[in-house]
């Protein structure tokens, strides 16, 4: 590993490492209830959750959206948070919002330093670049979560798209999963098995969506070939 990519690294590390910090400083009574769920707890962690000011909403955006910008960062598991604090319809508007921003940063970076050869190398970008239509292609890039969103504005990128073609495609990229993840949260902490199979079935729809659609794209190719 280069230098360069260790300092990256450490710098990624450092980061998430200090937003989990203020997270779990901002948000520690309802990382306790959360971990004790009850019916109880779930009408102690709605006035929590009321008690918070707007700017304790945009903190948590914000670090959605900082850690959207990181390769690897568990992303993830603050958005199934967000769900579990405010909700399903709530928590899917910070995710959404913070996945957006975020994603616009990465694009901003992307074009600060350009593609590298070896983002150029990998198999999602090489796939998402031959798509007969680029905004179809990018806005699967972004629905489909084992895609790094590096990936994915590297191809945006590339394809040189508009801003307006670009915030579509992020935007109703970036709609399903952030509702999945909300859902998801809610729906752990409320022990509500109907919303978890909702759930689950919703995450293998968006993957075999996509497996399918790879399979189509390769049966295309091999017709013209």
């Amino acid at each position: 590993m280069q230098l360069h990519s260790k300092k990256r690294l450490l710098f990624d590390l450092a980061l998430v490492l200090v937003l989990g910090l203020i997270l779990a400083k901002v948000y520690w009574p309802e990382l306790v209830l959360l971990f004790n769920p009850s019916s109880a707890h779930q009408a102690e962690l709605i006035t929590l959750v009321h008690r918070h000011e707007l700017v304790d909403v945009f903190l948590l955006m914000l670090v959605i959206a900082v850690l959207c910008s990181v390769p690897g960062a568990p992303n993830s598991v603050v958005c199934i948070f967000t769900g579990a604090c405010f909700g399903p319809l709530a928590g899917f508007l910070i995710n959404w919002c913070g996945n957006i921003i975020g994603n616009g940063f990465v694009l901003s970076l992307v074009h600060r330093s350009g593609v590298t050869d070896n983002l150029r190398q990998k198999p999602a970008f090489s796939y998402l670049t031959r798509q007969r239509y680029p905004l179809l292609g990018l806005t699967m890039g972004f629905i489909v979560p084992f895609i790094p969103n590096l990936v994915v504005n590297c191809v945006a990128t590339g394809l040189e798209v508009s801003k307006r073609g670009y915030l579509l495609a992020v935007s109703l990229g970036t709609l399903p999963i952030a509702f999945i993840y909300a859902y998801s949260g809610n729906a752990i902490f409320t022990l509500d098995l109907k919303k978890i199979i909702i759930i689950v079935g919703m995450f293998i729809f968006l993957c075999a969506f996509y497996v399918a659609v790879r399979l189509l794209h390769q049966k295309e190719r091999i017709k013209k070939g």
